[in-house]
């Protein structure tokens, strides 16, 4: 890779603005994508070009500018959960795949989602076959194996565990509620920071190719995280049923093994205790 590298990120929205922030800082050039007009100014203000993108049926962005860059970061959360969300985001694949191929860019990273795993009762790698049993996990599958295709490029898929962090706080997921299912079934997490320490690395290492899961390698029982998390910021704590149904443990072996990340938050409990103090 180059000394100074221009990476695109498409989406700055709650995770891609501060990866984007964070790229910025370490002497990367910079351009970012929005669909919000106000916010052009704010990504100018940061120190990146900003580009106003939209992908629908009716009209397909102008990508020219954003795809003369050395890496591409696709943080287009999937909206699959309406048709037309849907259709939008499968015609950012399909417009995406068709322009790659003619660029010089040299690394596409895609952020997916573990929920493409199944709920398998196990321990779940890399290396487990992904059989999505939601609607949003077979769209993301799909785009996966989309972006996976484009030839002659290095591409990561990144597939995250739940978000925690800045407004996100998970005291507020369950907060107040009784009879909550599954309350023993482990928790599989990661803190928005430490989605940007892994994708700070992959982007230094030349080596990088194919699926990593990102999760924090704790897994504390849905009961115990959640009525925490609600106590610490003083709201109900949720009530949940003593019972481990399906459940599944994300399993981060790559990012381990091979970038060898040093998680921020390696204990996710222990930083809500953190925060609350």
């Amino acid at each position: 890779m180059k000394q100074q590298l221009n990476i695109s990120v498409l989406g700055c929205g709650w995770l891609g603005l501060p990866l984007a922030e964070a790229l910025v800082l370490s002497g990367c050039k910079v351009q970012g994508s929005t669909t919000s007009p106000e916010k052009l100014e704010i990504l100018r203000n940061k120190g990146i070009d900003p580009y106003l993108v939209h992908f629908s049926k009716e009209s397909a962005p102008d990508l020219n500018g954003l795809l003369i860059c050395d890496v591409l970061i696709v943080a287009v959360p999937p909206s699959g959960r309406t048709p037309q969300g849907e259709q939008n985001y499968r015609q950012m694949a399909d417009h995406l795949s068709d322009k790659i191929p003619g660029t010089q860019l040299e690394k596409i990273i895609f952020i997916s989602s573990t929920s493409v795993y199944p709920e398998s009762n196990s321990v779940i790698t890399e290396s487990e076959i992904a059989q999505p049993e939601t609607s949003g996990g077979r769209l993301l599958k799909e785009v996966e194996d989309q972006f996976l295709s484009v030839p002659g490029k290095s591409v990561i898929v990144l597939r995250l565990a739940g978000l925690v962090g800045p407004e996100r706080h998970p005291g507020r997921f369950f907060k107040g509620k009784k009879g909550i299912p599954n309350g023993l079934a482990p928790v599989n997490l990661i803190h928005r920071d430490d989605v940007i320490g892994i994708i700070e690395r992959i982007i230094q290492d030349d080596s990088t190719a194919g699926v990593y899961n990102a999760c924090s390698p704790s897994h504390p029982s849905k009961s115990d995280f959640y009525r925490l998390a609600a106590a610490t910021l003083g709201e109900p704590v949720p009530e949940f049923i003593p019972e481990k149904g399906n459940w599944k443990i994300i399993s981060g072996k790559r990012v381990n093994d091979e970038l060898n990340y040093r998680f921020i938050y390696p204990d996710i409990e222990r930083w809500l205790k953190e925060m609350a103090v």
